[in-house]
């Protein structure tokens, strides 16, 4: 039998759906993105942000966890709600199972998880591939200078990573973003291919370091910019993978096509090649405004291609055209900033202003 480690894989179709917690916490499952690196082709110009201030903390939360004194675990305890606040009870209660209304039978609990051979065998591969985690904070710092740029009135979060008991890669509330390192640590980890229920490999080939920036930016993001997805039609689910597409083009300006979008290279130049033809489907088969739970999840959830479609292509084909139709928005309407375009309330209103037309592929 496989390690049955409680996890949440979540796909889902477009944006994130907050979870209102009590004291105004906020939780995001968050999406897989699923990445290639490859080449960058994007057009937006990048400001200059060398001079933009920007500050955050970063918080090592499994660190200071696995240093737990077991001899004395309720003063360590006290320490770790002391640093953390909130998000200590997120992690025990919301993250993890480990809180319970006995505060003793908590403290088993976390003692357990701590002593467990398997996690502090995670927690070390988590030590090894990430370190002091200097890299992907000079990522960071860097994304969250353009984000600063363009939303000079947000706030920075603090980063906290985690061991997250391959439960969610990135978390939210109000002040912080977490980063669930046991979630990056390469398609090959030997625990991936152990946990109950099973990952799809379409998901765990592409769990590795290389996307864990992305990932926090676009969740960021996604906690303030999200749709109701029980009233929207797919036009709608669309254009807010599409927005969400430029977002990243301008907070991320150096990541490739590939980590924005989540497609290989040759789904990338599939698309590209059959927009016209896809569009045309669309359009033909009268989806675009369509609200059937059937055809929001073909068109546009996650997978390793799209129903009924290819198997070049991508999963979520709808982000792509919604990426395409937004972009056209942009650039017939210049006057439009990047906060306004994610402030819009009414999408189809951006594609009635767009003037898409498909490219033929040639």
């Amino acid at each position: 039998m496989g390690i049955q480690f409680r996890y949440f894989c979540v796909i889902i179709n477009t944006m994130l759906r907050k979870i209102k917690l009590q004291q105004g916490l906020v939780f995001l499952p968050f999406i897989y993105m699923f990445v290639f690196i490859t080449s960058c082709s994007n057009d937006v110009k990048k400001p200059d942000v060398s001079t933009v201030p920007v500050e955050f903390k970063v918080q090592r939360f499994e660190n200071d966890l696995f240093a737990l004194d077991t001899l004395h675990p309720d003063v360590s305890i006290t320490g770790l709600r002391k640093s953390y606040g909130s998000f200590y009870e997120l992690f025990m209660y919301r993250i993890t199972t480990l809180g319970t209304r006995d505060s003793l039978l908590s403290q088993e609990h976390l003692l357990s998880f701590v002593k467990d051979t398997n996690f502090r065998n995670i927690y070390n591969e988590c030590e090894k591939q990430f370190g002091d985690f200097e890299s992907q904070k000079a990522e960071l710092a860097q994304a969250f200078k353009y984000y600063k740029y363009y939303f000079p009135e947000k706030n920075i979060p603090r980063i906290v990573t985690l061991l997250s008991a391959f439960s969610f890669p990135v978390v939210c509330d109000s002040t912080t973003l977490g980063i669930g390192l046991d979630m990056y640590l390469g398609p090959e980890y030997r625990y991936y291919s152990t946990l109950e229920p099973a990952l799809p490999n379409f998901i765990r080939s592409h769990m590795s370091k290389e996307y864990l920036v992305c990932d926090a930016i676009r969740g960021w993001a996604m906690s303030d910019y999200s749709i109701d997805e029980s009233t929207a039609k797919l036009m709608d689910m669309m254009i807010s993978e599409g927005r969400m597409m430029v977002f990243l083009e301008h907070v991320l300006p150096d990541a490739n096509d590939t980590i924005r979008t989540g497609y290989s290279q040759k789904q990338l130049d599939w698309c590209k090649a059959n927009e016209k033809k896809v569009w045309s489907f669309f359009v033909d088969n009268q989806l675009l405004f369509s609200v059937d739970p059937n055809i929001l999840s073909k068109y546009a959830a996650e997978g390793p291609t799209t129903n009924g479609f290819p198997k070049e292509s991508p999963g979520n084909i709808g982000r792509y055209l919604g990426w395409r139709i937004v972009k056209s928005y942009m650039k017939k309407h210049p006057e439009v900033s990047l906060r306004q375009l994610m402030e819009m309330r009414d999408l189809q209103a951006v594609y009635a202003g767009a003037g898409y037309k498909p490219s033929s592929g040639n």
